[in-house]
């Protein structure tokens, strides 16, 4: 009898132990990497909020309120990410009817050139308004450098996209592009015009 017990609580126990290990076994993102790229973001919405605080209102606290709501919605997504890995949701995700996975090495490296080179062109712009002490041009030259630090984020945004297998629906411009038929308006010789 005894020997019956001790084969099923070890028939149990490998039951279990295979579960646990399907369970804890996930090919995806890790949520230690969710959490490192939420901290990052966390760190990045404190410093905009932080330069959001310099301005009462006007375009450029506007341009900064933008900024930081891209990558308060970044956060949100990746929120949601771990609260799914956590609870065990499984998020597939369809575009067009057709499933998306996270991107490739190459897809993602190539996002990152793009992002590297935005960062480099928002970082130029930010030394040129930091030449100019208060006027017009200052103010030209700082909405600049916000234009091109909104860019970083949105490329931020797409990186995470890509890296967590979250789609962007964007909507399709060449669809609503018509090319003319015929040129708008009569048209006249050059003695006619007058």
């Amino acid at each position: 009898m005894q020997k019956f017990l001790l084969a099923i609580s070890v028939v149990v126990i490998a039951i279990l132990g295979g579960a646990l290990a399907v369970i804890l076994q996930d090919p995806q993102v890790s949520t230690l990497e969710l959490d490192r790229d939420r901290a990052a973001l966390s760190a990045e919405i404190s410093a905009i909020q932080a330069e959001s605080a310099k301005y009462e209102s006007g375009l450029l606290k506007s341009l900064i309120e933008v900024r930081l709501a891209i990558t308060k919605n970044t956060l949100a997504m990746l929120d949601q990410k771990r609260t799914a890995f956590i609870r065990r949701v499984s998020l597939n995700y369809r575009l067009d009817s057709r499933p998306v996975h996270e991107a490739s090495d190459q897809e993602l490296k190539l996002i990152i050139d793009d992002l590297s080179q935005a960062e480099r062109k928002a970082n130029a712009s930010k030394q040129e308004a930091a030449r100019y002490s208060g006027g017009l041009l200052q103010a030209v030259a700082l909405m600049k450098a916000e234009t091109d630090e909104m860019s970083v984020s949105q490329l931020r945004l797409k990186f995470y996209s890509a890296k967590h297998g979250i789609p962007i629906a964007l909507p399709n411009v060449s669809d609503n592009v018509k090319p003319p038929t015929q040129p708008p308006g009569k048209i006249v010789k050059d003695r006619e015009a007058l």
